[in-house]
């Protein structure tokens, strides 16, 4: 799995060699690195470079480190850029405007492929989520819906990628403008614009209507801008 480094730089070396057995199936979610000391051996460095590159990508959320027991690759690696993309979002001063933009291009895309890629399961669970969006009162249940609803879709659409940008941004928005799904998802005469809102593009995914699809998800997102200003305006 590991060879002698050569004359690149140690930390860029064992980097690439990690990297490299992920991206080959060699390394996989779930899966132990072997031990630091075998590492060093076999690429002729020192524990402390492995150790270093180890630390790096604990960092970066791609491995996980288990005191006394080793270090594994993520269980999940579709969502590792969460956590290093909210931080470069916030390093950024975090433009609600801005970030609400990104947010918006990358819901509309997962509606795009989500049209294209939803199986009779998928629909099954969308309407359930929907179901009990329709049910719920409380406000606080109802935004954890709201966002459940949206997990699903990126889901379906099944582009990591995306998914972890969006869940950054999402998760960015939240941390300036706390209870902004609560809010929204409030029941009353503006909510039951945001619930109908969902039926269509529930709908539009369901039936394979990529145009309907992205234009549903195009006015939900409108909507969203519209609401984030109002609680802004409230705020200050």
């Amino acid at each position: 799995m590991f060879r002698k480094i050569g004359e690149e730089r140690a930390f860029d070396g064992i980097l690439k060699q990690i990297i490299d057995n992920i991206q080959t199936g060699k390394l996989k979610a779930g899966d132990a690195l072997p031990a630091e000391r075998t590492m060093a051996e076999t690429m002729g460095v020192s524990r402390a470079a492995v150790r270093e590159v180890l630390r790096a990508l604990e960092l970066l959320g791609i491995l996980k480190a288990v005191p006394g027991g080793g270090n594994y690759i993520t269980e999940d690696l579709d969502t590792w850029l969460i956590g290093p993309l909210s931080i470069l979002f916030q390093l950024n001063n975090g433009y609600v405007r801005q970030n609400q933009q990104l947010r918006a291009a990358l819901e509309r895309e997962n509606a795009i492929l989500a049209a294209k890629k939803c199986t009779p399961l998928d629909a099954a669970e969308l309407w359930m989520i929907i179901a009990r969006l329709d049910a719920a009162e409380d406000e606080k249940m109802r935004g954890e819906l709201d966002k459940e609803l949206h997990q699903k879709i990126a889901k379906i659409a099944d582009n990591p990628m995306i998914y972890s940008v969006l869940a950054a941004a999402d998760k960015l928005t939240e941390s300036i403008i706390s209870g902004i799904r609560d809010y929204i998802m409030h029941k009353n005469q503006s909510a039951a614009v945001v619930d109908e809102q969902h039926h269509r593009l529930v709908e539009a995914i369901i039936n394979g209507d990529v145009e309907a699809a992205e234009r549903c998800m195009s006015e939900h997102m409108v909507t969203v801008e519209k609401f984030m200003s109002e609680m802004l305006r409230e705020e200050e």
